[in-house]
């Protein structure tokens, strides 16, 4: 039952990461934040991209584990 928690958590997680880096790449293209040169704009914009990928990746390699762990059992 404790897998299947962390699972739905993993998938959770890859769900906000997923958003957190579409709302970063959104604000960079259809806006004109990154046009106008604010500092604070664009290190927004490079937080909202890396802190999605820092929760989305490590989310996949666990649920690429379990698959794998499965396959082998």
């Amino acid at each position: 039952m404790a897998k299947n928690k962390l699972s739905k958590l993993m998938y959770f997680l890859i769900t906000i990461g997923i958003l957190a880096i579409g709302l970063g790449v959104g604000l960079a293209v259809l806006t004109d934040r990154v046009a106008n040169g604010d500092i604070e704009d664009i290190m927004l914009i490079a937080l909202l991209i890396a802190g999605g990928l820092l929760i989305l990746v490590p989310a996949k390699i666990y649920l690429f584990f379990q698959q794998t762990q499965k396959k082998i059992e």
